[in-house]
């Protein structure tokens, strides 16, 4: 192959390069030509969209407008209708305050004349008690020398009595005579009672309970009333009021309660010393009861 063939292949090729590169500019600005028209109706979709949006939001601005401006004068009408209200109410009030001054004014000159009429009667009276005076004087000092031979009688009589008192009340209580005094107030207050106690010990929980009291017969009857206050009196532990009456009485309630929680036995609560034996640790609570230093809540 000599050179002007060489030239021209290559001639040839580029042509059909440069023809291929103009096929494939065509192509790439059809190609753009076609996106920028897409893209074109997208925008002009969108700027539809935005334009309806536009459309809406105004419409319903307008709407909320209206409804705020029939609000407003919904609001101006009630507004009117109450002040009218009020100054009926004010009106009707000034009327009935008006009849209550002249009312009151009947009344005080009513008062008035009732009083002259009084002062009137008043004073007969007293002219008729300034008669009657000497005459009843009279007849106080009669009536207070009577009372005064009266008097020395009822001393005497008093003195007897007195005596017979002191010696029957200085009588030491009995079982009988607690239960006779605070009985029915006792059983009283007992079904009226209701009770909240939590006792801790560092911080932790030794005893809690709450509600009504145990049921009397059931306490009675694992704790005979007569017999637990013999206990105490026993003691010489004197019963003065029905507080003492029911603190003593309510123990019964707690060493219930304890005697099912043998942990608490062992806890140290109340200072009792711990133990593990029912009968050891219901006497050290009894004792620590009558401690008037350190008693047990009841």
């Amino acid at each position: 192959m000599n050179i002007l063939e060489h030239a021209q292949e290559l001639i040839d090729g580029i042509q059909n390069r440069l023809e291929e590169n103009e096929r494939t500019a065509q192509e790439s600005v059809e190609r753009i030509h076609h996106q920028l028209e897409e893209q074109r109706d997208t925008a002009e979709e969108q700027i539809k969209r935005i334009h309806n949006q536009i459309d809406r939001a105004a419409e319903a601005a307008e709407e909320e407008i209206r409804r705020l401006h029939n609000s407003l004068e919904e609001h101006q009408r009630t507004v009117e209708e109450q002040v009218e209200k009020i100054h009926e109410r004010l009106e009707q009030t000034r009327e009935n305050a008006e009849e209550q001054i002249e009312r009151i004014q009947e009344q005080i000159e009513q008062n008035a004349e009732a009083a002259e009429e009084q002062i009137e009667r008043i004073q007969e009276k007293a002219a008729e008690s300034r008669d009657n005076s000497e005459e009843r004087v009279e007849r106080i000092r009669e009536q207070v020398e009577e009372l005064r031979d009266s008097a020395e009688n009822r001393t005497e009589r008093f003195h007897i009595e007195t005596d017979t008192w002191v010696e029957e009340h200085n009588e030491p209580d009995t079982v009988q005579s607690l239960q006779d005094r605070f009985g029915a107030q006792y059983n009283e207050r007992h079904a009226a009672t209701t009770i909240s106690q939590t006792y801790m010990m560092n911080g932790v929980e030794i005893l809690k309970y709450s509600g009504k009291l145990l049921p009397l017969n059931e306490i009675d009857a694992h704790y005979p009333r007569s017999e637990w206050l013999q206990t105490f009196l026993d003691k010489n532990i004197t019963i003065e009021n029905l507080d003492d009456y029911c603190r003593y009485l309510n123990a019964r309630d707690m060493l219930m309660r304890i005697q099912k929680k043998p942990e608490v036995w062992t806890s140290g609560l109340f200072e009792i010393p711990p133990t593990d034996n029912w009968e050891t640790y219901q006497e050290a609570y009894i004792n620590q009861l009558v401690n008037p230093k350190k008693p047990p809540h009841v």
